[in-house]
């Protein structure tokens, strides 16, 4: 399905892709990735890979780039540039985009379109869990674990957390959770509510900032991800020709797209996604698009 090539020198890292701000600090992030999958086989890693270059062309902005490029290789070797925000490093991998396999899709990963500029900042650290808390019945472990964000939010600091918790009050909604001792990414489905007999909605105490960052053994590797079945609220890979255009009002300059928008609009060279219309399923805005990445075998995750 695809196997991972010998990492690249030392001397090449962030900087090689961060020389013009908001073009070149950015990549699709990569988030559930299916077992058994063409991703999988590559050695992808939740949330902390970005797919930065496919085919040596780099993937700067949301268009039809990547897209056509696995519809073109499929059944045939890809070669990938990743760059790691939690080692800082960059990588190149080898991924054979196929239907030959037990899953739905051709790469069997979702995505999103996102920045790595300081991404290795953005960390929540779980410090306590209280008994019988929703933290608790999510698995979340103390000093441990360190709460990443969700496929549609980063959690930058603690207060974009409790935003995200006070939305799903009473509702479940899937973490992507870093633990030291594993050294892997995983999902942990959390119901966040107030009637569980203890104080706020997570029970749990948290932490941000210097004192709360990776450790440094953690730094000096990629990570590894925990596969995840494909869960109800997520449209699975075959539907990611209705996914493909979330991110669209941000590259053709509609919908508030902010810093992303105006970056984009410089340099347009590709073809551009097409309008789009918006549903929303259980709290996740999908923006259905036409059959843009029927064949490609990804899930686009709206930020």
């Amino acid at each position: 399905m695809g196997n991972a090539t010998s990492a690249s020198a030392a001397g090449e890292n962030a900087g090689e892709f961060a020389g013009d701000e908001g073009l070149q600090n950015c990549g699709y992030r990569v988030l559930g990735v299916q077992a058994g999958s063409p991703a999988a086989a590559a050695g992808l890693v939740s949330f902390f890979d970005f797919i930065v270059m496919a085919n040596h062309l780099p993937l700067r902005q949301v268009d039809y780039t990547f897209i056509d490029l696995i519809r073109e290789f499929e059944d045939r070797p890809l070669e990938l540039k990743i760059y790691n925000s939690k080692s800082q490093t960059v990588r190149d991998l080898v991924l054979t985009p196929s239907k030959n396999w037990d899953g739905q899709g051709m790469l069997g990963v979702t995505i999103r379109f996102d920045y790595y500029d300081q991404s290795e900042e953005h960390l929540v650290r779980v410090l306590e869990v209280v008994p019988d808390s929703p933290a608790e019945l999510a698995g979340l472990q103390p000093m441990t674990d360190f709460l990443l964000g969700t496929a549609e939010t980063v959690f930058k600091d603690p207060d974009v957390l409790e935003e995200v918790l006070g939305r799903n009050l009473e509702q479940t909604i899937d973490f992507y959770v870093y633990n030291t001792e594993t050294d892997t990414v995983r999902t942990a489905t959390l119901m966040p509510n107030l009637k569980w007999g203890g104080r706020g909605c997570l029970g749990a105490e948290i932490g941000h900032g210097y004192l709360h960052g990776l450790p440094q053994k953690s730094c000096r590797s990629n990570g590894t991800s925990v596969f995840k079945v494909p869960a109800p609220h997520i449209a699975d890979a075959t539907r990611a020709s209705e996914a493909v255009g979330d991110m669209a009002d941000e590259a053709t300059g509609g919908g508030g797209g902010g810093r992303f928008a105006r970056d984009t609009a410089r340099k347009r060279t590709a073809r551009p996604l097409p309008s789009t219309s918006s549903v929303r399923a259980r709290g996740v805005d999908h923006v259905m698009s036409s059959s843009a990445a029927r064949w490609a075998g990804i899930v686009m995750e709206k930020e």
